[in-house]
């Protein structure tokens, strides 16, 4: 999962290997389909009590690197791949990501020229529903510089005439493109909300190179989104907002500081702590989760600190790699993100993005906020991270902020049983209050939220 900084999943894949699926029976078989067969069905589906599905392109499950799935988010909160059966049809399985047995079949039904118009949802157990496909939404393909880097994504409006309130995407870690962030804003369109999503540099059809940006250069480009949204007629330039989940929380202060006018800013799973510290939690967290002895633990996360603190300040080189053998001895070779000599390049990369300090930026932050955590969450603790946040803004003088810790949320705001990556393809559902809790914020400092969209 993209969640884990590389030195928590380096660790994480030594300890344990890579996670067995769940259940030893045999799959469903499943028909291999290409992503341009896949981007057929994707699109805003209708229920018949005017609620909405969404099925996109996704690769949270996937994983980057290998091909997106097709998934579908309710607005109930449910989340599930699509695995593809046959001709028209697909199967999920009882968990978001899982494939081994069947919850529910879909069949999709086309019209005289071919395209999916509707489709039937049936779950074991429960009577079949019916979703029409919809054009509530209208799709650009967009293009904008960010100073040598040229970055593409999309603009996704209400299908009605008029300037829109419109949020930026802005991406977490790793290779993330335009559609990653859009699953946690794409209910919001029909409240009359614009969404723009853009690759990542370096990612999809964005120039650059996302793997050598430093935070400054990646909230360098949310500010070129910023200014291009502004050129625009069909946008709403009072009312632009930033919305992005986890590493995104550190991009968006930074951001957030550089834009005068900026209406809002939404942090989901953001960190009020460095990552430094956001790594170490979150290794010790997910260790312990998977019923590592409390010594190893210890030794694990004794060892990145050490390490942190040689590439932080150049002392202590002896002790890091006195470390580092003893625990070579009893785990085998440590991961490359955990180098032997002094020269490697990995030293760079810590030292560009893990020791940023977030308190001083934050209390630069004059915008709305509402911050978002997930009781669950392993990489990012709620209570930690949320008081961060809190003595922050206070501090600063921000006089709107709303800080919300979800129950049962994990790192997504899915509904969890312990928070960590391991259980995550078996989880069901964003939980539903996630949904509300941004609704609700919005439509106290947007004066064209439509609130009752859809309802009547």
């Amino acid at each position: 999962m993209r969640l884990l900084t590389s030195l928590s999943a380096a660790m994480l894949l030594v300890v344990s290997g890579v996670a067995a699926g769940p259940g030893d029976h045999q799959a469903p078989t499943i028909r291999a389909l290409d992503e341009k067969s896949l981007r057929e069905y994707t699109g805003s589906y209708r229920w018949e009590d005017n609620t909405f599905v969404y099925l996109q392109m996704w690769d949270e499950f996937s994983g980057f690197g290998k091909p997106s799935q097709l998934v579908a988010f309710d607005e109930s909160g449910d989340v599930r791949v699509l695995y593809s059966s046959g001709r028209d049809e697909f199967f999920t399985g009882p968990g978001a990501g899982i494939s081994t047995s069947v919850e529910s079949r879909i069949a999709f039904e086309r019209d005289n020229a071919g395209q999916p118009t509707r489709l039937t949802w049936r779950r074991d157990g429960s009577p079949p529903r019916t979703a029409t496909r919809v054009n509530s939404e209208t799709h650009e393909a967009v293009r904008f510089s960010s100073g040598d880097v040229q970055l593409a994504g999309t603009l996704i409006r209400p299908a009605r005439a008029g300037k829109h309130p419109t949020i930026i995407l802005v991406h977490g870690s790793g290779a993330e493109n335009r559609e990653y962030v859009l699953p946690f804003a794409r209910f919001l369109v029909r409240h009359g909300v614009a969404v723009l999503g853009y690759d990542k540099r370096g990612v999809g059809e964005s120039t650059g190179d996302w793997k050598t940006a430093s935070y400054d250069e990646l909230a360098g480009d949310v500010v070129a989104a910023f200014s291009y949204l502004k050129t625009r007629r069909d946008v709403d330039a009072a009312h632009i907002g930033l919305l992005g989940v986890s590493q995104a929380g550190w991009i968006m202060q930074m951001a957030a500081t550089r834009i005068s006018d900026l209406g809002f800013l939404i942090s989901i799973s953001g960190a009020g702590v460095s990552p430094a510290e956001t790594s170490l939690d979150q290794t010790h967290n997910e260790l312990t989760a998977r019923g590592l002895k409390p010594q190893m633990v210890a030794a694990i996360v004794g060892l990145m600190k050490l390490e942190y603190e040689f590439a932080r300040t150049g002392q202590g080189w002896d002790e890091y790699v006195a470390a580092r053998e003893k625990l070579a001895a009893q785990m085998g070779p440590p991961p490359d993100s955990f180098p032997a000599t002094r020269d490697n390049p990995y030293w760079q990369t810590i030292n560009r993005s893990y020791f940023y300090e977030p308190a001083p930026i934050i209390r630069q932050l004059r915008v709305p906020v509402l911050a978002i955590f997930g009781e669950l969450d392993n990489n990012i603790v709620a209570e930690k991270n949320k008081a961060a946040w809190e003595a922050a803004l206070k501090a600063g003088g921000n006089r709107d902020y709303t800080l919300v810790t979800l129950p049962k949320a994990d790192h997504l705001q899915l509904e969890a049983t312990i928070g960590s990556n391991e259980e995550m393809p078996s989880l069901k559902r964003i939980v539903p209050v996630y949904f509300s809790t941004v609704e609700n914020w919005l439509a106290k400092r947007i004066p064209a939220f439509d609130g009752g969209a859809g309802k009547d």
